[in-house]
């Protein structure tokens, strides 16, 4: 079922992490025919784009040995692989670019440059979903090719201090924008009186625009916190989401 174009933790060690000019990202993986796992569009048939680097590095991330590595692909390399397999056509046909990571905005400038080209070669544009935990701005041009933010403060069970994963500007920006979701990790009951603090009561975000998800990079933790972020949905009036490429295929990756 899923398509490989780019395999996860399959990029030789000769390779120099870095390219001549500003035509290039630096990728860990890329893959198509699977499913979006989380948040506003789960279920929804993707394609996940996962660039290198993070500016985070949280105790309970479940992609953190992908994201650390990669190589960097020149957009005319990206393309020819791209050539080579049906994901443009099911792009046209509806199936979600997911650009991930890490944290894809750390490439903000180049990937801007991709889609720009992305669209020029294949002249449609995709529906972008883009991951972002909230401590970088986005450019304004690259928010118009963006379809679906999806939005992740971390909270103090990611193990980040608070001065480098609280940003209110880039929060209340990110919260005007009419696609934005904010996705928060739950595993204790007192995560809310903390969504509530920082995110609510100073009306950095909309409650209506918030989705609990249960912590866990593998079932058993998954298993483990779900009731506690579904009973806290329900308490206060907000979504909740699972975790459906844990559920489906546990630590596996390349998924």
């Amino acid at each position: 079922m899923i398509k490989q174009i780019i395999a996860a933790n399959s990029h030789p060690d000769k390779r120099v992490f870095q390219k001549e000019g500003s035509y290039y990202l630096n990728i860990s993986e890329f893959y198509y025919d699977t499913i979006q796992g989380e948040g506003v569009y789960t279920g929804q048939p993707a394609a996940f784009l996962r660039l290198k680097g993070c500016t985070m590095d949280c105790t309970y991330c479940d992609s953190k040995e992908v994201w650390r590595h990669g190589c960097p692909y020149t957009f005319t390399e990206l393309f020819d692989l791209m050539d080579r397999t049906t994901l443009p056509e099911k792009l046209e046909m509806g199936q979600h670019l997911v650009i991930t990571g890490g944290s894809p905005l750390l490439q903000q400038k180049r990937l801007l440059e991709f889609l720009r080209a992305f669209s020029c070669k294949f002249e449609f544009r995709p529906f972008i979903e883009i991951e972002n935990e909230c401590v970088l701005l986005p450019d304004p041009i690259l928010n118009e090719y963006i379809s679906c933010w999806n939005n992740s403060p971390k909270l103090a069970s990611s193990g980040i201090e608070l001065v480098k994963r609280w940003k209110p500007e880039v929060i209340s920006f990110m919260s005007d924008q009419p696609n934005s979701w904010f996705k928060f990790v739950i595993s204790k009951e007192s995560d809310w009186e903390e969504i509530d603090s920082c995110f609510l009561v100073p009306r950095l975000i909309k409650r209506e625009q918030i989705i609990l998800m249960p912590e866990g990079a593998d079932r058993i933790t998954l298993s483990k916190n779900r009731d506690i972020a579904l009973q806290m949905a329900v308490n206060h009036g907000v979504r909740y989401s699972d975790r459906l490429h844990i559920v489906a295929w546990d630590r596996k990756v390349g998924v």
